[in-house]
């Protein structure tokens, strides 16, 4: 088994394929795993499983000379089945099929409901994805995005990612974190974990708060993670005057400990492949309050486990964080099943077992 992926970072493909190499069965399971980079988050975790990796050291120019290479040592590997994970790795493998002539089968694996980047890049994923054999996708969203790459070719399966589900469950003393953090017991502490880029509105989650702190004054936030927009996100709130109502914590590697301490869960994303960090909130017993977007409707039901509004409507969204404020015991059993839900729908366990059956039938099948 082979796994492509451009860079073993932060993100939700690097983080399925390191769960991956950690938890399947070896008995069943080879994996190896390539990048274009070195480095990321989760290379020591993949490490730690004792799975081999290898960069093909592609450098951060796009060279022809590099693409031949790298495809002849793609069409050179022995394995059984090629799974890509990111599309630029993917075409590589692409290229190794049309240039080198490969059989082997080959899965595309898509992670997002949208396109993302230049309109040259969308047709470039478009013609990598036609050249795969099989396709598999993290959620009905990033499915349908997937398949408008290319209809009609093979049926798309999905495999939504699979969680540990223990970790989220931190255990530890609340009412110290919360110390540490600076949060009173009065206070209410809602909470944001993601990437600080457009996409996820970070900037919206402010201005509602803004729109009902005036009569909500033991609300807090903290904001997880990092981004471009890190620094425009800062200047707002010294604009809105919320400098001592949100803390910005950076990137952090106590998250589960962080949602223990916390009262709420916002996520005001535009658009997700699969919504992870609201299956996580979920499994942690958090109460949610988010977008209702591509990938997060998939991971949660409006009214049964969260509360959805649209996306980019910042009325909305203080309202719905305001009805958690104002009904703990309703909101609390949303939180409970969502929990329920994320343990039948989101385990590691589920993950393997569906993605060795997904390779079962192609192995089949080939």
């Amino acid at each position: 088994m082979l796994y492509l992926v451009n860079v073993l970072g932060s993100g939700g493909s690097e983080r399925n394929v390191a769960a991956i190499c950690k938890h399947c069965d070896r008995d069943r399971l080879d994996p190896v795993v390539w990048t274009l980079l070195d480095g990321g988050d989760y290379e020591p975790s993949v490490r730690e499983a004792d799975v081999p990796i290898r960069c093909l050291r592609r450098g951060r120019s796009y060279s022809p000379v590099f693409a031949l290479s790298a495809a002849r040592q793609i069409a050179r590997c022995d394995a059984d089945i090629i799974h890509a994970f990111n599309p630029a790795i993917a075409f590589y493998a692409a290229l190794a099929r049309r240039l080198c002539g490969i059989r082997i089968p080959m899965v595309y694996y898509e992670g997002n409901s949208r396109s993302l980047g230049p309109r040259w890049r969308s047709k470039v994923s478009r013609w990598t994805a036609r050249q795969f054999t099989h396709y598999m996708a993290n959620s009905r969203a990033s499915g349908q995005f997937l398949e408008s790459k290319i209809s009609p070719r093979s049926p798309v399966r999905i495999i939504p990612n699979g969680h540990e589900t223990e970790c989220w469950r931190a255990h530890g003393d609340r009412d110290e974190i919360r110390r540490k953090l600076g949060i009173t017991p009065e206070q209410k502490l809602a909470i944001f974990v993601g990437r600080l880029v457009e996409q996820k509105r970070v900037c919206d989650l402010l201005d509602a708060v803004a729109r009902i702190f005036p009569s909500r004054e033991a609300l807090r936030v903290i904001v997880v993670g990092t981004g471009s927009e890190e620094v425009k996100l800062k200047e707002q709130v010294e604009r809105i005057g919320l400098s001592e109502v949100v803390r910005f914590l950076g990137r952090r590697r106590d998250v589960p400990q962080l949602l223990m301490a916390s009262d709420l869960f916002v996520y005001p994303s535009e658009f997700d492949g699969l919504a992870n960090v609201v299956i996580e909130a979920a499994l942690a017993g958090l109460p949610i309050v988010a977008c209702d977007a591509p990938g997060v409707r998939d991971a949660v039901v409006h009214g049964e486990h969260a509360l959805l509004v649209p996306p980019r409507n910042v009325e909305r969204l203080g309202a719905a964080i305001a009805d958690v404020l104002d009904d703990p015991k309703r909101s609390q059993q949303r939180a409970d099943s969502a929990l329920q839900h994320a343990m039948r729908s989101y385990t590691m366990e589920s993950m393997l077992h569906n993605l060795s059956t997904f390779y079962d039938d192609i192995l089949a099948e080939a």
